[in-house]
């Protein structure tokens, strides 16, 4: 195709256009495709206008192609296990694609979305996208719906999730739409019904069990198709999306990291994706890259839930529990900024140095977290709570955290930048600041305490000494820690556990890493006892530097009376 259809003149179908189209629409798909090529505008404009009448639609000859049209009508590019997934939703009706990271998941649903739309005539024909958050509508599926119809000229118009377009009476009928479904609502799937049907998952493996049973009696009719793509669960055994892949009746087409281009070196066109005025790249540009596996590998492991899901795109079977799972880490990434009034942003409070727009809440208390590095290749981290709103504030490695005083000069220049900020919201509750006081962490925190008797801060100090015993002990808790350091981890485990959250991770993807990449096990005693940091270094894996300060940062030992405290 020379130019896009919405470009060819409207014309009348002509005799000629007619028997043109009846002979391309009755050849195989390969076969049509060797002509299109050579079809002038005028023939183009013809077979079109003679599609639209015959077959109620000028994209007809696209029905059984959708490879073709992604190509031929939208003029985009794609990657060889995108086209495969295209392909085999002609041939079967549930086709399931257990993806990894960064594969193009998303976009090339999207593209199935709108292919679905428009190759039967308005009316005949209903596409639903769902997901598990209507976030994930919104915001990543619908956007691309909305671009690839404006750019390419497809009737109809497109809101924030729906799709009118006028049928052959002058009304408007919805050809496609988006929804997210609670959890254990199985009624929002019920009652969906077209003579032609096309059902959507994306992020299919967030779907409960009820709701995807329910879906699954929508996917009864000769002609509905279903695509089910996303990444496997890390830490749901046995979940809706991992049954639904042991299927026989359900076509599975993988995708590791490993079988993307810029690993596999599979060579890709130019990318026609993004607007015109981007710099020419290639497809593969978008796509997970060497980097990026080596990093997520390094922080969580090689063993880790995460990795077999988000690198190999495998289900993750049995293996050693996460302190955290990364499930709620995720959960917590993706929070929802507040929604209610009072919420402040924090670069509108006219603080020096803060860009941020997250939003705090007037009056909140703020606290920091202070992990010293313990060796050369460890990081010194330090993190900040504003209420429920979670930040990294400082993260380096080098030969300058093994000085005690330049340390404590960044700690103090953070506790400063805090009481402006509890300044500002008028918080009541003094800055806390709590350290780690292991090896040089000692000497850090007896410095921050002496500037505080000295009023260079007004913040309230607090040693955390990790081998200690637990400040707190609920014998009827099903997890008991075996020591300090345990009991921060669980402390955070609880803020985060699913329908209790509530905070808000608005931290680097290495710290998110972090939080999730530690074992958990018991002791003889029965206690909880959390991987130490020396043993997840000899499995490969980062020392938790940044999620520790994220942790003592939200962690509140049992007070003392002391202004500065000893505690572990």
């Amino acid at each position: 195709m020379k130019r896009p259809l919405s470009a060819l003149p409207a014309v009348r179908p002509g005799k000629e256009g007619r028997r043109l189209y009846a002979d391309l629409a009755s050849s195989p798909a390969a076969v049509r495709r060797a002509f299109y090529g050579e079809l002038a505008a005028g023939d183009w404009a013809q077979v079109l206008a003679a599609a639209r009448a015959e077959a109620g639609t000028p994209y007809a000859l696209w029905a059984d192609d959708p490879v073709g049209f992604v190509e031929d009508v939208l003029g985009e590019s794609q990657w060889s296990r995108q086209r495969e997934i295209l392909e085999a939703l002609v041939v079967h009706r549930r086709v399931a694609v257990p993806s990894c990271f960064g594969s193009g998941k998303t976009h090339i649903a999207a593209r199935a979305a709108v292919w679905s739309s428009v190759v039967h005539p308005p009316g005949t024909a209903l596409t639903v996208t769902t997901a598990t958050r209507a976030r994930q509508v919104q915001r990543q599926m619908w956007p691309h719906i909305r671009q690839i119809v404006a750019r390419a000229g497809l009737p109809g118009e497109v809101g924030v999730t729906q799709w009118k377009m006028p049928d052959p009476y002058g009304s408007d009928v919805v050809v496609a739409y988006g929804f997210s479904a609670p959890d254990h609502d199985e009624s929002a799937v019920q009652g969906i019904h077209a003579p032609r049907l096309m059902f959507i998952v994306d992020e299919a493996g967030g779907i409960g069990r009820i709701i995807g049973s329910a879906m699954r009696g929508l996917l009864t009719g000769e002609h509905t198709r279903a695509l089910l793509i996303g990444n496997p669960p890390t830490d749901d055994e046995g979940s809706w999306f991992e049954q639904t892949c042991a299927d026989p009746s359900v076509h599975v087409l993988p995708i590791s990291v490993y079988d993307t281009p810029l690993l596999s070196g599979e060579q890709t066109r130019r990318c026609r994706a993004c607007p015109p005025q981007a710099p020419t790249h290639l497809l593969a540009s978008h796509l997970v890259d060497r980097q990026w596996v080596e990093d997520t590998i390094r922080d969580h492991g090689e063993d880790a839930p995460f990795v077999a899901a988000k690198v190999h795109a495998r289900f993750p079977r049995g293996g050693q529990a996460r302190a955290i799972p990364a499930t709620w880490v995720e959960a917590a990434a993706e929070m929802e900024e507040p929604d209610v009034d009072g919420y402040l942003p924090l670069n509108g409070l006219g603080l020096e140095g803060e860009t941020s727009e997250h939003l705090v809440r007037p009056g909140a208390w703020v606290r920091l977290g202070v992990d010293v590095a313990a060796g050369g290749g460890d990081e010194f981290a330090i993190g900040r709570a504003v209420g429920d709103l979670v930040e990294m504030r400082h993260a380096a490695a080098g030969p300058e955290n093994a000085d005690p005083v330049a340390v404590a000069g960044v700690v103090l220049r953070e506790i400063r930048a805090a009481q402006q900020l509890a300044e500002k919201l008028g918080s009541t509750a003094p800055v806390r600041v709590k350290i780690d006081g292991n090896g040089v962490g000692w000497g850090v925190a007896g410095l921050v305490a002496a500037w505080g008797r000295e009023g260079q801060h007004a913040a309230e100090t607090v040693v955390v000494i990790a081998h200690e015993a637990p400040g707190r002990d609920d014998e009827a808790a099903t997890l008991r820690p075996a020591s300090r350091r345990d009991e921060m981890w669980l402390a955070t485990r609880a803020l985060l556990a699913p329908r209790s959250t509530a905070l808000r991770l608005r931290v680097d993807r290495r710290t998110l890493a972090q939080l999730s990449a530690p074992r958990y096990g018991t002791n003889a005693s029965g206690r909880t006892v959390i991987e130490s940091k020396r043993s997840m270094v000899a499995r490969g894996v980062r020392s938790p530097d940044r999620g520790e300060a994220v942790l003592l940062a939200l962690y509140e030992p049992q007070p003392r009376r002391r202004k500065v405290r000893l505690v572990a």
